[in-house]
């Protein structure tokens, strides 16, 4: 019989858990790293290589931080993932607009045409770059859309706190329930770095802060020799058919329902 096709609606691509704010309620625990680790440019390309043997098609393939565009390198990574244009829809792009653009992102840019969208969280004072993108955007017609982040009817209500980072206690089949209703699930929003793809950012996150250890069907360890190509694709088609490990320690599986507060408010250094 022949095997279905492997498919996503969206994969995020990590190039760096550096950032220039520094959020109390990251939902991406940024804050907590001591030393926030980087993917380089090999890395990148080498995992790029072979998520696109496993899947057959890949709805956004988006490049997330920390701040995506602190990366020096980014221009160079983004050009490469042209090689697979046939299999991905759209290349997105998410930032805090903090960072000045380099001019060889901007071509870059350019050349995808409709098939890019920068995605600008804007957090008000503390996005100094956003009117510099706004400008560059419209100029060049580069795709781009505004989240509002700050004062009244914030974009999404505002953030959820996730930062508790401890097991909620919910009993499994409870667990289950939630999971369904997760945005995350829904958007079937994976996340890569440095060679592991993990089935949403908290399992990714968590995991590198050493918070959880992953079950083995959270994740998959792209280079893993002793996985073959088709164990791989069987592992991530059973992604969102349960509850992970991070799931546990998550309030975003109750997002419909959770307090919302208002974003970017600064730890002080």
């Amino acid at each position: 019989m022949k095997e279905s096709a492997l498919t996503t609606k969206r994969l995020s691509i990590v190039p760096t858990a550096k950032c220039t704010l520094n959020c109390k309620l990251c939902s991406n625990h940024m804050p907590i790293f001591k030393n926030p680790p980087s993917a380089s440019y090999e890395d990148m390309i080498s995992d790029i290589d072979v998520l696109f043997k496993l899947f057959d098609n890949i709805e956004w393939l988006q490049f997330v931080g920390g701040e995506v565009f602190i990366h020096k390198d980014m221009a160079n990574v983004y050009n490469y993932c042209q090689k697979y244009k046939s299999q991905f829809s759209k290349l997105i792009i998410e930032t805090n607009a903090t960072v000045a653009l380099r001019e060889e992102e901007i071509d870059i840019f350019v050349k995808y045409g409709e098939n890019i969208k920068i995605m600008i969280s804007d957090y008000g004072v503390l996005s100094t770059k956003k009117e510099q993108y706004i400008e560059t955007f419209e100029k060049n017609n580069i795709p781009y859309i505004i989240k509002k982040y700050f004062g009244d009817n914030q974009h999404f209500g505002g953030w959820i706190d996730n930062t508790a980072l401890k097991d909620y206690g919910e009993s499994d089949e409870e667990v289950e329930r939630l999971v369904k209703e997760c945005a995350q699930v829904r958007l079937e929003n994976m996340h890569c770095f440095k060679g592991k793809l993990h089935r949403c950012c908290n399992s990714l996150f968590m995991t590198e802060l050493g918070v959880i250890e992953p079950n083995d069907d959270d994740f998959v360890n792209l280079h893993d020799s002793t996985l073959s190509f088709e164990e791989k694709r069987r592992i991530i088609k059973t992604f969102y058919k349960h509850s992970g490990k991070s799931c546990r320690f998550c309030a975003w599986k109750n997002s419909s329902i959770a307090e919302r507060f208002s974003a970017a408010k600064q730890i002080e250094r």
